[in-house]
Parts: C-alpha cells; sequence; structure tokens
C-alpha cells in the first residue's frame, strides 16, 4: 500500500469524510489543536458536522479545547452548516451549540436552513424530481424551529 501524504488540508478532509484514524493521524504529525481553523475560520467542527459525519463529530466534541459555537469568517457556526437533524441534534443536545447565534448576514441557523429550503424547493418544481436534500432540509428546519419554540417557553 502506498503511504498517505499528510498535507495542511488533510484534516479537514478526514473530518468531512468521517475517517477518524486519519484525522487523529493528521493532527498529530501537523501537530494542530482541536480548535484548529483553516483560512476560511472553517473548524473540524464544521467539517464534520456540515457533513453529517457523527462518530467523528462526536470524537471532536468529546476533546478539551473544542469550540462548538466558532464561527467562520461569515459568522456561520457548525450548526449554521449543518444539513441535517441528526448533526444539529449532537452540535445542540450534546456539544451545547447555541442556535441562537447569528451570522454576518444576521441569520440564526434555522433562517438559513430556512432558505435553503425555499431555494432547493424552487429548483425542485422546475427538475420536477424527489429529493433526499429536501427531506433532510425539511427534518433539521423543524428541528431548529422546535428548540426555539421551547426556549421561548423557558423564558416566559
Amino acid at each position: 500500500t502506498k503511504p498517505v501524504v499528510i498535507d495542511g488540508s488533510t484534516p479537514w478532509v478526514a473530518a468531512g469524510e468521517g475517517d477518524l484514524p486519519l484525522l487523529q493521524q493528521s493532527m498529530t504529525q501537523l501537530n494542530l489543536p482541536i480548535s484548529a481553523a483553516d483560512s476560511n475560520g472553517f473548524t473540524f467542527v464544521h467539517a464534520a458536522a456540515s457533513y453529517g459525519q457523527i462518530e467523528t463529530l462526536r470524537w471532536i466534541l468529546a476533546q478539551e479545547g473544542v469550540h462548538v459555537n466558532a464561527p467562520d469568517t461569515d459568522g456561520d457556526t457548525p450548526l449554521h452548516h449543518c444539513d441535517d437533524a441528526t448533526a444539529a441534534r449532537v452540535l445542540v443536545e450534546e456539544g451545547g451549540a447555541d442556535f441562537c447565534i447569528r451570522n454576518q448576514e444576521g441569520k440564526t441557523a434555522r433562517e438559513v436552513k430556512e432558505e435553503e429550503l425555499r431555494e432547493q424547493q424552487e429548483e425542485e418544481e422546475e427538475e420536477d424530481s424527489d429529493d433526499e436534500d429536501i427531506v433532510n432540509l425539511k427534518e433539521l428546519v423543524q428541528y431548529l424551529k422546535g428548540l426555539e419554540g421551547s426556549n421561548d417557553e423557558e423564558m416566559s
């Protein structure tokens, strides 16, 4: 077998692909902390959450020094990057992610996902197809709405 070549992007790719052994190896070899971010402010939490890599996400969240609400250069937290409800649940319920954080456009994760859902539904109408991404986004939006609803009840 060919040896694995580790470069600066390797740990983020590994986190996004759910390759935990490669993530760990590349972090060690590159001497990166769990809170490392790339030039766009994208952390390992962003990478694992945005691609729904649940086991890898759980491992990352269990590490000391991880920042579950770290914003990227657009102010988007890992929750803003989620594309399914499972990753969002792990971020919020296990990682303590704050679902009220607004990005640089002033939008919460729910608002960003509602916008994405509308755009995808419009595209689907034009293409006349059934899209799994839309189903996942609907579930995610419902989850995020439920969080905001429970937060409203706690405040009253």
